[in-house]
């Protein structure tokens, strides 16, 4: 009751704030707006998330036919990828958070050039006192990666495993500890703030969490707790499922290997609150230990990339007192040449969707082959040859699966990804419609499929349809509902793009004493809160408790 209350009253503090905002920049009192409210203002410390910004450094593009053919199979808006980043770092110098997270797949396919662009990038926070902590993706490290000349491609360097983090020293300079077997790391960036960096990137490109990482995350996540510290995790992949069965993307390992384990871990170690990306989809999911009839629960905001509709990113902001997490999605809607980048996005990635249909295809083919296959078999007098029969007459290869997939369904399952990717998809009034004309489609196909062949079976025909259509139910219902676990006693159901949540004890600090003209023995902080290898520059800074002035 005690959260419940408390969240309440932050989202009513929320909503109070934003209306005294309007009203002095309507009536110019903005004096009295600061006395009464500095209270609240006091009380907060954001941090400006963002997810896949995947730079393509426009040193590397030459117009011509070989960017057009590698952006003809993207979903990803990279022709425009550094001037996204250039203008998501120009929104946090503008709006001065306190730390900004990305984690990870900063650049196309890991080009060094890219990540020469991001580290120019982020030293421009640096600079303005804003500091950064990443964590490396799929797309980061190693690999193949290319310049796009004209009607050539052409190979060029990538950034090797052993040079990661020299690359961001500026990031790991900030770890009070590193795993000896990845590029994980935990750092302090604010006070009463644990921020866990996990790497998952050692597994020829899908996500998975060794047993000694694991075990060395789960203890800086219990040595930060015994401090009384707010836990945040950060990982590319994902722990939790955000749509059953895994949604429309059948090219993606979305989660680790090994998540549910990953996830169960966590959980019990007190890490509350996950952050991730990968999917470039917004949405939050909220597991909760049910099954083991205990209180623990963890809750992943997984963020959308800028380069993809409808170019996302995320605001937190931080009680004083490091209980309580309020989220905010936040949109970037135009650049110098997009005076209306969300239209723009939403209808390239209409258009660019498509590139997903075909393993989408295969996949819905081998499901419903295997559904068809056991029940014709059961119900049908000589099944198996019937089967066979069927077999034959049906699309062999897959390019004939995905033209019969786009026939039926192809621009449904494209509204359903644009629903998807604008999160929450219940307040869509089309959502339900959506779902229908999918289970339609699919019927349709299926009969023209299976007619010649099982019209003279019709009642057994249409029973098989819809057990093809049950199968694809959870998937397809969990994605229009916005519920994990669909239909079962742990469906979930969590806001995809704010809220309010606790996610740690309430934390007391002793109050800064007056000015002092020297430096005395213990770690320094800045007057944000954030740990301070050397005082570099000359300003005002905190230690044990004192301020002193460099």
């Amino acid at each position: 009751m005690q959260s419940l209350w408390k969240i309440e009253m932050i989202q009513l503090e929320m909503k109070l704030l934003l209306k005294i905002k309007q009203f002095a920049a309507e009536k110019m009192v903005l004096s009295v707006f600061f006395v009464l409210f500095a209270s609240v203002a006091v009380a907060q410390e954001r941090v400006m998330l963002i997810a896949d910004p995947h730079i393509l450094a426009s040193s590397l593009v030459e117009q011509g036919a070989a960017m057009d053919e590698m952006m003809a199979g993207q979903r990803k808006m990279l022709d425009m990828s550094e001037e996204v980043f250039v203008a998501l770092i120009d929104t946090a110098l503008a709006h001065k958070p306190a730390l900004v997270l990305i984690p990870g797949d900063l650049t196309k396919d890991g080009e060094m050039a890219s990540h020469n662009v991001v580290v120019e990038q982020l030293e421009r926070l640096q600079a303005a006192g804003i500091n950064v902590l990443i964590i490396p993706g799929n797309h980061d490290i190693g690999g193949k990666a290319y310049a796009y000349q004209g009607s050539e491609k052409v190979a060029v360097d990538v950034l090797a495993d052993t040079e990661w983090e020299s690359q961001y020293a500026m990031v790991y300079e900030q770890a009070i500890a590193k795993d000896p077997n990845s590029h994980s790391y935990v750092a302090e960036p604010l006070r009463g703030v644990t921020v866990l960096g996990i790497d998952a990137s050692h597994n020829d490109g899908e996500g998975y969490l060794s047993n000694e990482t694991l075990a060395w995350v789960l203890q800086q996540a219990d040595d930060a707790r015994a401090k009384g510290n707010m836990v945040l995790a950060m990982c590319h992949w994902q722990v939790l499922e955000h749509v059953d069965g895994g949604g429309l993307d059948a090219d993606v390992t979305a989660r680790l290997q090994n998540a549910d384990a990953v996830r169960d871990q966590l959980m019990a170690h007190g890490v509350r609150m996950l952050f991730t990306g990968h999917v470039h989809v917004n949405s939050i999911s909220t597991y909760r230990d049910t099954l083991q009839m205990s209180s623990d629960s963890i809750m992943e905001i997984s963020t959308g990339s800028p380069i993809t509709y409808p170019c996302p990113y995320r605001w937190l902001t931080m009680s004083q007192d490091r209980s309580t997490i309020v989220v905010e999605t936040d949109y970037l809607t135009a650049l110098t040449d997009y005076t209306d980048l969300t239209a723009y996005s939403r209808e390239w990635m209409r258009e660019h969707a498509k590139v997903m249909i075909p393993a989408l295809s295969v996949r819905l083919f081998d499901q419903a082959m295997g559904v068809i296959e056991d029940y014709i078999v059961k119900n049908v007098p000589m099944g198996s040859m019937i089967f066979q029969m069927l077999k034959m007459s049906l699309p062999q290869t897959d390019a004939e699966k995905t033209k019969m997939v786009e026939k039926h369904i192809g621009s449904t399952i494209i509204e359903l990804y644009l629903l998807h990717s604008e999160a929450n998809e219940p307040e869509c009034a089309y959502a339900d419609s959506l779902a229908q004309a999918l289970y339609d489609g699919v019927g349709n196909m299926m009969h023209e499929l299976t007619d010649a062949t099982l019209q003279k079976y019709g009642s057994i025909q249409q029973a098989m349809i819809d057990m093809v259509n049950e199968t694809m139910q959870p998937s397809v219902q969990s994605l229009v509902e916005d519920r994990t676990h669909w239909a079962s006693p742990y469906s979930d159901l969590t806001d995809d793009l704010s809220g309010a949540w606790v996610i740690n004890e309430p934390m007391t600090y002793t109050p800064v004493e007056d000015v002092t003209d020297s430096e005395e023995g213990g770690t320094i902080y800045d007057l944000l809160g954030r740990r301070v290898a050397e005082t570099h520059y000359r300003g005002v800074y905190i230690q044990n408790g004192k301020k002193f002035i460099k």
